[in-house]
């Protein structure tokens, strides 16, 4: 974040706020949206935050902002698919045959998971600070920079003291996905395809929730080809339940932002 701010003149949200102009009046009507993502993460949806969030500050992109999310979720879909049918799941066979605590793993697996998660952590920050920089300034001083960032690492240990919230049910369903091998694994293609995301430079944000649930869609179904983790009708049947509850995010968001925009026109 502090990066961002330095590489983009005060802006720690890396540009991806150009098109979302700050309003004149904050309004009650701009609470609605994150309450909602509260409400819908309670009922384990994997809402796409992004598209919510920024919708309601330009309506307009509305859109721009589904269509971007739908590639980035086919096109995670596709690359784990091919990644994980063509060599991860070697790996991946072995670490069913072979389970291990992470107390009698070698060191170096700790150590790539530290450097994976980071790598994670890094690119799902560059995508998701316009979601959170939206409500403030489009520049900061530094104090105000520090004060935003300590206050995104409390929220962020909230979530792991709360083990992840509801839609963490989603992630624990996945084949395989608790070991800290596979998870490593995970972070590291996750953090990669959101990296080929930013190189494209595209000035519309995306969603990160997206993105992951079609990396877990395409991870799983070539698990299920490849070395059988589960049935194809059982993986088919998972997968079409948390897109359902995606969808079902995307609808309430597009109406959220509807009522809101009529409400105030």
């Amino acid at each position: 974040m502090i990066f961002g701010w330095f590489k983009y003149g005060d802006d720690p949200a890396w540009g991806l706020l150009s098109q979302f102009p700050l309003p004149g009046n904050f309004t009650f009507y701009y609470l609605v949206p994150p309450l909602t993502v509260a409400a819908l993460t309670w009922w384990a949806a994997p809402i796409g935050t992004s598209i919510l969030v920024l919708a309601a500050f330009s309506p307009i992109q509305t859109s721009a902002l589904i269509t971007t999310s739908i590639f980035g979720g086919v096109f995670a879909l596709m690359a784990s698919a091919v990644v994980y049918g063509v060599a991860l799941w070697i790996l991946e066979r072995r670490f069913v045959v072979n389970p291990q605590d992470s107390h009698q793993l070698p060191r170096r697996w700790l150590i790539l998971q530290w450097l994976s998660t980071a790598w994670l952590w890094c690119q799902w920050m560059i995508q998701n600070a316009a979601s959170f920089y939206v409500y403030l300034p489009r520049k900061l001083s530094f104090f105000e920079l520090l004060i935003s960032i300590f206050v995104i690492c409390c929220s962020i240990a909230l979530i792991f003291a709360w083990g992840g919230g509801p839609v963490q049910k989603i992630i624990r369903r996945k084949a395989n996905i608790h070991y800290i091998r596979s998870a490593t694994l995970c972070d590291l293609v996750f953090g990669t395809i959101l990296f080929t995301r930013a190189l494209s430079f595209s000035v519309i944000p995306m969603s990160t929730t997206w993105v992951f649930l079609g990396l877990l869609a395409g991870r799983e179904l070539a698990l299920v080809v490849r070395i059988k983790v589960s049935t194809p009708l059982a993986a088919f049947n998972q997968l079409a339940k948390d897109f359902f509850k995606a969808f079902v995010g995307v609808l309430v968001s597009v109406g959220v932002v509807s009522v809101r925009h009529y409400l105030t026109t």
